[in-house]
């Protein structure tokens, strides 16, 4: 899972095998040790509305189950939510399937969907 974090904005990109994860155990985990601690994102697919929670070592992203397996089960690319924040603004939500970029990168890519701008 890629995590990009700009502003009042998170967008999430998950690659085939995190897809995989999600869809038989309705959990996807990212985790990065930082120091002696360690920073964590996860999404859960279960019933009702999107919601998030910010605690002390993470983020947790909860997806509407039959939202998340109509995506993993189509060719959707991804979809949006926005979530209000405590102190009125707005907190906007991308998660998408990740992508082959079409530039060479020194970045494993075996788990990316191909790119759908992707020439032959």
């Amino acid at each position: 899972m890629k995590i990009r974090i700009r502003g009042n904005s998170i967008r999430y990109r998950l690659d085939k095998k995190d897809i995989t994860t999600l869809q038989e155990t309705q959990v996807i985990e990212e985790i990065t040790t930082i120091g002696a601690g360690s920073l964590h994102f996860s999404i859960h697919a279960k019933g009702g509305a999107p919601a998030i929670a910010l605690n002390t070592n993470g983020v947790q992203l909860f997806l509407p189950l039959a939202q998340v397996s109509e995506w993993i089960t189509t060719e959707q690319v991804g979809f949006k939510h926005e979530l209000p924040n405590a102190d009125g603004s707005v907190l906007h939500l991308l998660i998408e399937k990740d992508f082959k970029c079409l530039t060479e990168r020194d970045e494993d890519e075996s788990q990316a969907f191909e790119n759908p701008a992707q020439s032959c």
